[in-house]
């Protein structure tokens, strides 16, 4: 099945911690589970469809759970030879915007 980018990318960035983001399996649409006591909307028997079929539902990451630097550092020791990684600026305030050096 092709899903297109978007939906996927959209979904992401738009779930937070009062909407849960599914891609559907079968349809390539994303559907959303919003936490009903503080959004006030009524999830429609979705969350009973998602536990019934989880074999067509996969729950996607919110931009939280996605980490770059470790999704970096993953990667960098998928390549052969030795590996360390040297960022140019100093990273000690969380401010990780320098050069990134793999050698």
């Amino acid at each position: 099945m092709k899903v297109k980018l978007g939906v996927i990318l959209d979904a992401i960035e738009m779930a937070d911690d009062n909407y849960t983001y599914f891609l559907d399996l079968e349809t390539g649409e994303s559907v959303f589970l919003a936490d009903e006591l503080i959004t006030g909307l009524d999830n429609e028997g979705l969350a009973d469809e998602i536990e019934e079929n989880p074999e067509r539902y996969l729950r996607l990451p919110t931009r939280f759970e996605i980490h770059e630097y470790h999704i970096m550092e993953e990667f960098i020791w998928t390549l052969k030879g030795e590996r360390r990684i040297n960022w140019n600026v100093p990273y000690e305030d969380g401010d990780r915007s320098g050069d990134l050096r793999i050698w």
